[in-house]
């Protein structure tokens, strides 16, 4: 594992998926639609052989941008797809929902949080702390809205994060009622 000095994980990630891609190549011959080997044993070859490549070191990467995560969910999908034989036309939550193969990304969400439950357990508190410290924040996204709207909406999103006590201000979702 290389880092660099800003902890873009474009590199390493890359380096990774491309090697998973490679090895996809090498077994693209048991994993053809040709061959007699059954959607399960192809399955399994995925889950051996290429996914504990896309997960190395996924404790450290869950702070990464999601196209990195996107990237290898391509990946993930395109094994899938070779390996049970399935047409163009069949969707990726399909295929992800009849094999029981999660996205990449809940997948990696699970990984990490038996990490982080395994650092409860070590007694160091700073190695405690270290999953806090690495989760990507709730708002993940950067907003449609721009300028002052935006503005606006940052600071009543302040005034109802900082009253969080006050319950009564919270929609049957369990969302803040911003605009009441």
């Amino acid at each position: 594992m290389t880092l660099d000095k800003r902890l873009i994980w474009s590199k390493p990630i890359d380096g990774v998926r491309k090697k998973a891609a490679e090895r996809l190549g090498t077994l693209r011959t048991l994993l053809n639609r040709r061959s007699g080997l059954s959607i399960r044993n192809g399955v399994l070859l995925y889950k051996q052989l290429i996914r504990p490549m896309l997960d190395y070191a996924c404790p450290v990467w869950r702070s990464a941008a999601r196209s990195h995560t996107k990237k290898r969910q391509v990946l993930q999908s395109k094994c899938l797809r070779i390996a049970t034989k399935a047409p163009w036309y069949t969707g990726n939550r399909l295929i992800h929902d009849d094999l029981g193969v999660p996205y990449f990304s809940d997948h990696i969400r699970s990984v990490t949080e038996r990490f982080d439950s395994k650092l409860a357990d070590v007694g160091n508190p700073l190695l405690e702390q270290l999953g806090t410290h690495l989760r990507r924040p709730s708002v993940e996204m950067r907003p449609l809205i721009r300028g002052n709207q935006y503005r606006q909406l940052v600071l009543v999103t302040r005034k109802v994060v900082a009253d969080t006590s006050n319950r009564a201000n919270w929609n049957f979702f369990g969302y803040p009622e911003v605009f009441p």
